[in-house]
């Protein structure tokens, strides 16, 4: 690969860039089985706005993650930024079949903009934090991995009720494990502690007044900073634009009327700050990529195998208890 993601031009960049949808508003995380073989030997350059963990299940081969070729063989375990490039390739005549799980790390946040989100969720979204590129079979906490990627891909494919919240507890337990061995590296030097309680006004006042205009202006005073200097330093900090976090506040706000009632459309965009029903709907589509009323009826939807499968009577490891 002769370039980097960063040192690429947009027009280039965009040329590289998957805009499949993967998951569902509800599920937003997906699972992939790849089989590099003569019929399908690569997997071209690509980046994503997800994050990517690879098992090697079968096989050997290599990989590029941002421009380094490395040799995988079954059992690695391989970790993507997003928007990394990276690409796979066949090693000589060798098969070799990869689960992946992709998953946008936003899922993980709280309603509530906590440590986790500031200290270690957005330093890996807006790119400040890098995680390895691989954990090997030979490394000491292998184990740990291998563990609960078993768990999420297992839950994944059985399907039990419940499966959705071992996925996100053991993609948690992942980034923890990352954590904790030292497999995080700093990008630059930032005073996480320092920057997080500069903006920390700013969070507060937004998350109270989400449903009213909200001044870039009114915001920058309460922390005591000028416009510009308040703008990147709240990008720097929870890893998006003060506007699109705003919207992120508003939007959760809407997924909670919409599940919980059966207010008309426009009401609930009123009810979050949304004074024109088209500019919400363009809005909620860009983010879960459906619109408000496909959401609800999903969600409905959803229930409904829920409440099939409660009547169904207790469920354990797939089975009905006896």
């Amino acid at each position: 690969m002769a370039k980097k993601l960063s040192e690429l031009g947009k027009n280039e960049l965009e040329q590289f860039h998957e805009d499949k949808v993967h998951g569902t508003a509800l599920r937003p995380f997906a699972k992939y089985t790849t089989v590099i073989s003569e019929i399908l030997p690569s997997v071209p350059a690509h980046w994503h706005d997800e994050m990517e963990i690879v098992k090697v299940q079968e096989g050997s081969g290599s990989v590029c993650i941002d421009d380094k070729w490395l040799s995988v063989h079954k059992g690695d375990i391989l970790f993507v930024n997003p928007r990394i490039m990276h690409s796979f390739t066949m090693y000589k005549t060798e098969v070799m079949v990869t689960d992946t799980i992709l998953f946008n790390p936003r899922i993980l946040e709280s309603t509530n903009t906590d440590a986790c989100t500031i200290k270690y969720l957005a330093p890996i979204i807006n790119g400040q934090y890098l995680v390895t590129r691989i954990v090997r079979t030979k490394h000491p906490d292998y184990h740990v991995f291998d563990q609960n990627m078993t768990t999420i891909l297992q839950a994944y494919n059985d399907g039990v009720p419940g499966w959705e919240m071992a996925v996100k507890a053991n993609l948690f337990w992942i980034l923890y494990h990352l954590y904790r061995l030292g497999l995080v590296y700093k990008s630059q030097e930032i005073n996480e502690e320092t920057e997080s309680e500069s903006v920390k006004p700013a969070i507060d006042y937004i998350r109270a007044n989400y449903a009213e205009e909200i001044p870039v202006g009114t915001l920058a005073e309460l922390c005591g900073y000028s416009d510009t200097y308040f703008m990147k330093l709240f990008k720097k900090t929870t890893g998006m634009t003060c506007v699109d976090y705003i919207n992120g506040v508003r939007l959760g706000q809407a997924t909670n009327y919409l599940l919980s009632g059966n207010s008309d459309i426009i009401d609930v965009a009123l009810a979050v700050g949304y004074n024109n029903v088209s500019y919400f709907n363009r809005q909620f589509k860009s983010v879960y990529n459906v619109t408000p009323k496909e959401y609800r009826r999903q969600a409905k939807a959803q229930e409904a195998e829920v409440q099939r499968e409660v009547k169904g009577g207790p469920i354990h490891n797939g089975n009905k208890l006896q």
